[in-house]
């Protein structure tokens, strides 16, 4: 079910993304104001190791 989860936001993540445009020469010349980096991977490694981190420290309080 976690699996779907994080299927269906990275789609959703996606779709809002817009595709580069072709390369109109043969240059590879780019700035750096027309590269954008995808940074969906990285949230989603930080939410799943922040949510880990979360589980291990809770799962060592003392039960009262």
């Amino acid at each position: 079910m976690f699996q779907v989860v994080v299927q269906s936001a990275m789609r959703q993540l996606k779709s809002k993304l817009k595709l580069p445009e072709p390369p109109s020469n043969s240059s590879t010349t780019e700035t750096q104001g027309d590269k954008q980096k995808d940074r969906t991977g990285l949230i989603l490694s930080l939410a799943v190791g922040g949510g880990l981190l979360i589980l291990v420290m809770f799962s060592n309080l003392p039960s009262s």
